[in-house]
């Protein structure tokens, strides 16, 4: 088998991957209007998005409701400098006139919209998406509801655009990093799934074929590239696909994190197959959200470390899998 490692294998997967429009999504300003019942609600919320980043305050306007309902661009003109994402917040379950004067206005300009909604009786976090709406349930304004808050507005907005909205508040990060690698992983594993990998890998015993390897890695090298971008890396596509690949020591391609995992597996098996799909996808992720924010190298006792917890989520949703697929053919 040849090594993957190679430079050659690498740009081959390079080239089949359009970096820089996933550059130009990164870049792309996504400008955040905040309404609150009151001024002060807005300011809370955006003091959140913000954070100790004063930049970020560029890239977002908070208003009370009665000066957002004047605020509001007459209907059927052109939103030049209008806002890509409007969040409103609003307490309790009854809300006044002009805040909802202020969500028709938006809604019939068909402007992506979070409802934010305080002390609404139902568990923090509860989310509902409703056509181009995501409402979102809070006790308050503080960082603990953060994550969350990051959630509802990724569910918001389209894929490309969480780039931006990452790259441009940095309190958002954490919960893009998190949602990068577990797509990706999930993604990974679906594919190993369902495909019923034949050849075999010497340092796994895992069936592998070469074309799924390079499947995998194009997967792991757009998760990485878009980890990098959403973490506010600048620079050329190829000087950033270079340090990824020299942080990770060959890892992108499976080489490191597959010697980690050589011997941690049981059997030969579905289970395996998906395990380390999912696990080394997790695990080069998360290593290359520690590069991106820290600007450090993992040691080789790290990359161990998250070998192992990676393998370990990876046999869950493989068993998940697994299950899912054996009750589909019960019911067949």
């Amino acid at each position: 088998m040849p090594r993957l490692t190679q430079l050659a294998t690498l740009w081959r997967i390079v080239r089949e991957v359009d970096l820089e429009a996933i550059r130009q999504h990164a870049e792309a300003p996504t400008r955040v209007l905040v309404v609150g019942e009151t001024p002060g609600d807005a300011d809370d919320l955006a003091a959140l998005l913000v954070g100790p980043h004063p930049e970020a305050a560029t890239w977002v306007t908070a208003l009370g409701a009665e000066e957002a309902r004047d605020a509001v661009p007459p209907a059927g003109g052109a939103l030049v400098d209008g806002p890509d994402l409007v969040v409103l917040v609003a307490r309790g379950r009854d809300w006044s006139d002009t805040i909802q004067s202020v969500r028709r206005a938006w809604l019939d300009r068909r402007t992506r919209l979070v409802q934010v909604v305080l002390q609404a009786g139902a568990e923090p976090g509860t989310t509902r998406t409703q056509g181009e709406t995501v409402s979102l349930a809070l006790d308050g304004l503080a960082e603990d509801g953060l994550d969350h808050l990051a959630k509802a507005l990724f569910a918001a907005v389209e894929p490309d655009r969480r780039l931006s909205l990452a790259r441009q508040f940095p309190p958002l990060r954490a919960c893009a990093f998190t949602v990068l690698i577990d797509e990706t992983a999930k993604a990974n594993a679906g594919y190993a799934f369902s495909t019923g990998l034949a050849e075999v890998v010497p340092v796994l015993g895992v069936p592998l074929t070469i074309g799924d390897i390079l499947v995998l890695t194009k997967n792991q090298l757009m998760m990485s590239y878009r980890i990098a971008m959403a973490a506010g890396k600048a620079g050329k596509a190829s000087e950033l696909v270079g340090e990824i690949v020299g942080v990770l020591g060959g890892g992108l391609l499976f080489r490191q994190v597959a010697r980690q995992l050589a011997g941690m597996l049981p059997v030969i098996g579905i289970v395996p197959k998906v395990a380390v799909a999912y696990g080394g996808t997790w695990a080069i992720g998360r290593a290359v959200t520690i590069w991106a924010t820290e600007g450090r190298k993992l040691t080789g006792e790290r990359l161990r470390q998250l070998s192992r917890e990676g393998l370990a989520r990876g046999r869950q949703v493989a068993n998940t899998l697994q299950r899912a697929d054996k009750k589909k053919e019960y019911w067949l």
